[in-house]
């Protein structure tokens, strides 16, 4: 066989071994995640038992083979190890059946006996009644039990951790821990109550952070839709007033200018080609104010045909060169619709804000020019 097949043949291989471990940890994965039979249940709280059971499992054989390799346990903690592991095997099979709240509650038992236990055979100093903080987040965040009832259950939580204290705290153990494991066991301690800790917080505040941040990204959608017109996708006139009422406040500019437009002769558009005709029309002016208006200014659709242009920071005659180059590009503008070429004019009153009036003056005045130039040609600028 040449060098060539070979390096084909190895890498062939490398692949079947990568596609094997990653089937295997999509298999342990579906494992962990799979539902309850119960219907009208959270996935999540039985993956985070399913997991905490694992990882105590896992906790539990670490010790034991520990106690064992230092010779430890005699035939009836043997036996009783067993006992435990299959408990554990018991309540991991259960988090397929029953309801997350019962799930729980049996977990919990469960791990209180495990704690027991640890406590009655090698004593206070091996620190597994710390798993005890574990059932406490538990309590808290599984089911929709109100407040009286989960800090009854810590309170019942506090108790246990008491009962065991006074208990086991100078109790003598059946197999007493040699002084050189103990550091040893505080460090697995520490790392496997960490584990369980962050799971929980993880899995949970996870879910906790993706509702809020669907929620907030609904209310931004709540709000453009509010301040934005539907067809144009300009401001509409409550964003232009608080718009308006922003630039005031702040009183950064020196001038202020705003322009009512309004197209001529709109309606023969919509009764000649129909009012998709004109809905692409509007389209195309409102493209036209946001590709030419500097970044500040702000087009508004005001209703119908008609528009408000907000320009912060222009005087009058700087306003008024801007809007010839934005009269003269609707006016060379053609929409395309259904083999026709439509094309436009607007009209534009163009006041500057004194600071002295109120808005509604200004725009007021804006409309009145506007109107003066609807009634002298149309397609004109009237400042």
């Amino acid at each position: 066989m040449s060098e060539n097949e070979n390096l084909l043949n190895d890498h062939s291989s490398d692949e079947k071994d990568l596609f094997k471990k990653a089937s295997i940890i999509q298999k342990i994965k579906g494992f962990i995640t799979k539902d309850t039979t119960v219907a009208n249940e959270s996935t999540k709280v039985f993956v985070v038992i399913r997991v905490l059971l694992l990882s105590v499992l896992f906790y539990f054989l670490t010790i034991l083979c520990l106690d064992k390799a230092l010779h430890l346990l005699d035939g009836k903690g043997v036996r009783l190890s067993v006992l435990f592991v299959a408990v554990f095997i018991w309540i991991f099979y259960l988090t397929y059946r029953l309801r997350a709240k019962y799930a729980a509650w049996v977990f919990s038992l469960g791990l209180i006996l495990f704690i027991f236990e640890n406590l009655r055979w090698f004593g206070w100093w091996v620190g597994v009644q710390h798993f005890l903080i574990v059932i406490l987040m538990l309590v808290f965040f599984v089911g929709y039990d109100g407040f009286p009832f989960k800090m009854g259950l810590a309170a019942f939580v506090c108790f246990i951790r008491l009962l065991f204290y006074y208990k086991f705290h100078n109790a003598e153990a059946m197999y007493p821990i040699p002084s050189q494991m103990g550091d040893l066991l505080q460090i697995i301690n520490t790392v496997a109550i960490f584990w369980c800790l962050s799971v929980i917080c993880y899995v949970f505040s996870k879910s906790t952070r993706e509702m809020e941040g669907k929620l907030v990204k609904y209310n931004e959608q709540l709000q453009r839709q509010a301040l934005t017109d539907n067809l144009t996708g300009l401001a509409n006139r409550r964003r232009a007033l608080d718009y308006v009422d922003q630039i005031l406040s702040e009183g950064q500019y020196e001038s202020f200018s705003l322009c009512m437009c309004d197209i001529d002769f709109f309606k023969k558009v919509n009764d000649t080609w129909g009012h998709e005709c004109g809905d692409q029309v509007l389209k195309a002016i409102a493209k036209t104010f946001k590709e030419r208006m500097p970044r500040g200014s702000l087009p508004c659709r005001w209703g119908g045909e008609e528009f408000l242009l907000l320009f912060p920071g222009l005087n009058g005659d700087e306003a008024n060169a801007l809007l010839m180059t934005i009269r003269d590009k609707i006016k060379k503008m053609v929409v395309e619709y259904e083999g026709h070429e439509v094309s436009v004019t607007m009209t534009f009153g163009l006041t500057e804000f004194d600071f002295q009036k109120t808005i509604e003056d200004a725009i007021t005045e804006a409309d009145g020019k506007l109107y003066y130039g609807k009634e002298h040609g149309r397609d004109q600028i009237v400042f």
